[in-house]
């Protein structure tokens, strides 16, 4: 049995090791992508001197032509993995134009590491943590676990070296054989020592309040392999085999479906770019495959039906199942029904969710349960007696945790909450091979990452499987090989300022995400993930005077600023869930306006005095004075995303009924509908033209982001910003209108199979630790 030799970096309160590829904080594992991995060697390895931005690009990509945003994407993945700030750093150091500098002390060692037997048995998280001088802290009957183990060794050298010597005719130092006989001997009486003191910490025997610190995972972790590389791939399938997977592919607004033979990784389209595509799954028997498809507008423009259909895996016509679902759907073992979920709006137009179930032919459909608003009910997937079906059930609009899972009987529709535990977010949920568990990608904040979860059946304990810096949506389990796939999510979305009267030749000037606003001085106050959190900063047009408002409290979001730049009022779900916050222009003296229900969006009136605001169950409106107090509630039906009229005096809101959507224009002291007008856009800002004849709002013409441009005499008029393929998020026209800013960007969907993903997350002590990916 060789021993092997690990190269290790030490800084802080991390170890890297080069070699296994695992960067650890106090013994835990802090998972990083590969690339992001290799960002950090690199700069470990020069710590101390300037590498510069093309030799980091040219030694993480070489040969390959990518963009910058990428090398700062992994610059902040890596400051995000650390704790780091970039304005006072502690271990990456930006060099301006230049590149960047690793400045925390590093010490390099090597360290001796166990042989290739051993760790298929074992892996400890920290290869430190049993050696002399970096023991556990306290020992049974008040010892040193280091004097222990040194003792031990000790006497098992001993031991083999008198068991030698002992031999008639022995010279334990007369011959180099007998002495690598003796020093073979002694490796592997303390290998073996080592590993009884590690069953013996595992024991039973070892206290239980110690036990629970341990961080030993007993079979190797999940191995990652990315399979697409374009982002382009949001939704992925694998074959209940393991041998082929689906995925998506969207490109110049169109979305097809793709399928790779792993074993020859030969790649053929077998649906054609069309329309949007929501889900994949295989047919249990394999021989099908069924997908979600948004169609053609109907009714008027961004009103979509999406239909479910089935094709051969050799390709062809495919055949249309059911009409109007969400998206996900789930498919029965023995490929009969088919479970989806549809949405209808009420006459108040709040949504309702139904839980439905279709025969594979697309008759018998019926209706087992509807939802109560505001509730949302997803993610369909058969129970294992093929008796139920369960779903996730919940609505978190308020910035909250109120996603569970729920179970719905297929004999009557009855339902019952499977368990207490509470997600702001489940993407998907899948069965483990032996139905001993689901596997959702879900995340408990706003705030956080989507990340793996696996969910025991029938005591639907909950544990969190991965801790990654990636974004995990979409997830399918092979049901007979160890094998899955997922797809991982990114989002990179900057700033983009000019001349309001050139918007197509907008300036990139930093990142942000969500929304914006613009003071009446000219500056930008916008949302940001510089630090890892969602905060908000202020900054002047130019990129300049940048300052960070809010720190680490909670997600901060949709900010807006008054005429007299006094206050910056904002929304926040820091205690628990989103309310209306205050602050000054600087961040200082933050106070919160509203409590009770969610809040979400909001508008000041142009006196400064009043703020106007949506609860985020029922999307009513309402306003409270700035100063805060007794709210008042301004209508009783939907009327969301307030803007306030340059002249104070009305209110524009987006309503909604059964049939449609409203632009709606009220009276801002009653409440009372003025005047309403066919809406065209969706869920970004409304904002007065400056004379406060007319609004301008995002809307989608043709698969293009346009700024369209209502008057309030009835005229309709578009502004064409051409954008490419990137996503509009959010935009925002000057206090003088001379200046126009947008947020703009895009999500990057990539394609992972997980190898080893049944054997290792069912033998996991998922109490102490994630699995760390590796491709």
């Amino acid at each position: 049995m060789s021993l092997l030799i690990d190269h290790l970096y030490r800084f802080g309160d991390f170890t890297l090791n080069s070699d296994q590829r695992t960067l650890l904080r106090k013994g835990r594992p802090r998972p990083l992508a590969p690339k992001v991995f290799d960002t950090l060697l690199i700069l470990v390895e020069k710590n101390g001197r300037l590498v510069g931005k093309d030799e980091l690009m040219s030694r993480l990509w070489p040969d390959t032509f990518v963009e910058d945003a990428n090398l700062t994407f992994n610059i902040q993945q890596l400051r995000k993995a650390l704790g780091d700030k970039a304005r006072k750093p502690v271990y990456i150091e930006t060099v301006t134009r230049r590149g960047y500098r690793f400045i925390a002390p590093v010490e390099e060692v090597l360290s001796e590491g166990t042989g290739s037997r051993i760790s298929d048995q074992f892996e400890i998280a920290d290869p430190q943590s049993i050696k002399p001088g970096n023991e556990p802290e306290s020992a049974p009957d008040g010892q040193d676990f280091g004097v222990v183990a040194k003792k031990a060794n000790e006497k098992q050298q001993t031991a083999a070296q008198q068991s030698l010597s002992a031999v008639p005719g022995s010279d334990t130092g007369s011959t180099s054989s007998k002495h690598r006989s003796m020093l073979l001997t002694a490796a592997i009486l303390t290998i073996l020592g080592g590993i009884v003191l590690v069953s013996w910490r595992f024991s039973d025997l070892y206290p239980a309040d110690r036990r629970a610190e341990i961080k030993t995972v007993f079979a190797v972790p999940p191995r990652i392999e990315k399979l697409t590389a374009t982002g382009q791939s949001r939704h992925a399938a694998i074959s209940p085999d393991g041998k082929y997977v689906a995925y998506t592919r969207s490109f110049e607004k169109k979305a097809s479906v793709w399928l790779r033979q792993l074993a020859t990784n030969n790649n053929v389209e077998i649906v054609p770019g069309g329309g949007a595509i929501f889900g994949l799954a295989f047919a249990n028997s394999g021989e099908f495959l069924y997908f979600a498809r948004r169609g053609e507008a109907i009714s008027e423009p961004l009103l979509y039906h999406t239909a479910l259909y089935r094709v051969s895996l050799v390709g062809g016509v495919p055949t249309k199942i059911v009409d109007t679902l969400e998206g996900n759907f789930s498919i029965s073992p023995d490929d009969k029904q088919i479970a989806f979920i549809r949405q209808s709006l009420n006459r108040d137009g709040e949504r309702e969710y139904a839980l439905m179930v279709v025969n594979s032919d697309g008759t018998g459909l019926r209706t087992l349960f509807v939802g109560t608003h505001p509730d949302h009910l997803d993610l369909p997937v058969w129970s294992p007696s093929d008796q139920s079906i369960i779903c996730s059930y919940g609505s978190s609009d308020g910035g909250g945790q109120k996603v569970r899972l729920i179970q719905v009987k297929l004999a009557d529709g009855t339902m019952k909450e499977l368990t207490s535990d509470k997600f702001f977010h489940i993407s998907r949920v899948a069965w483990l091979p032996d139905k001993s568990a689901l596997i959702m990608t879900a995340r408990k904040a706003l705030g956080y990452n989507n990340q793996l979860w696996r969910v025991s059946y029938p005591s639907m304990e909950s544990r969190q499987v991965t801790d990654d810096l990636s974004d995990y949506l979409d997830l399918s389990v092979a049901s007979s090989t160890d094998s899955a796939v997922a797809s991982q999510t990114t989002r990179v979305s900057d700033i983009w300022v000019g001349s309001s009267s050139e918007p197509q030749r907008l300036k990139k000037i930093t990142q942000g995400i969500n929304d914006f606003c613009w003071a009446p001085n000219g500056r930008l106050v916008y949302s940001s993930t510089l630090t890892g959190n969602i905060d908000l900063w202020i900054m002047q047009p130019d990129g300049s005077e940048q300052r960070q408002l809010t720190v680490k409290s909670g997600v901060n979001l949709r900010p807006a600023v008054p005429p007299d730049n006094r206050y910056i009022v904002f929304m926040s779900n820091r205690t628990g869930s989103f309310q209306a916050w205050r602050m000054n222009l600087d961040g200082t003296n933050q106070i919160q306006l509203t409590d009770g229900a969610a809040k979400d969006y909001s508008s000041i009136s142009p006196d400064g005095d009043w703020v106007f605001y949506n609860t985020a169950d029922d999307w009513h409106l309402w306003r409270v004075s700035i100063d805060g107090g007794e709210p008042v509630q301004l209508t009783p039906y939907i009327a969301a995303r307030p803007a306030v009229s340059p002249d104070g005096k009305m209110v524009a809101c987006v309503g909604r009924n059964e049939s449609s959507r409203k632009l709606l224009i009220l009276s801002s002291e009653s409440g009372q509908l003025l005047k309403e007008f066919r809406f065209f856009g969706w869920g970004s800002r409304l904002q007065w033209r400056q004379d406060g004849k007319a609004l301008f709002y995002c809307s989608q013409q043709n698969g293009v982001d346009t700024i369209m441009e209502q008057s309030l005499d009835g005229g309709l008029l578009q502004q064409i910003v051409d954008l490419d393929e990137d996503e509009l998020f959010d935009f925002g026209y000057s206090a003088d209108s001379q200046s126009f800013a947008v947020i703009r960007g895009g999500w990057h969907h990539d394609v992972v199979l997980i190898s080893d993903f049944n054997r290792s997350w069912n033998t996991v002590n998922y109490s102490q630790v994630s699995p760390v990916p590796r491709s």
